[in-house]
């Protein structure tokens, strides 16, 4: 007796009704089909605001100027005559 006699013996008499086999089929292969699309969207937009965060973070840490200390007026180039004459 080989394997397919041995399952068809234990197989329930009533089984499954397999009329609607392809439908089933169809139904889940239109669910994966829309869950990839679904994970492709997610993932253009993570990659799109990955990018502009990146973009913005390296263009406003450029762009910042550190603030002027308060102490700035007794360094040495605030009483240097040639920073007043903006030579130095």
């Amino acid at each position: 007796m080989d394997d397919l006699d041995h399952w068809l013996t234990r197989a329930p008499a009533g089984g499954v009704s397999l009329g609607d086999l392809e439908n089933d089929v169809w139904t889940r292969v239109r669910t994966r089909l829309a869950e990839r699309a679904q994970n492709r969207l997610r993932l253009l937009a993570v990659a799109f605001a990955l990018t502009v965060g990146v973009a913005n973070g390296g263009m406003g840490a450029s762009l910042v100027r550190p603030p002027a200390s308060e102490m700035s007026v007794f360094s040495m180039t605030s009483l240097s005559p040639l920073a007043r004459l903006e030579a130095g």
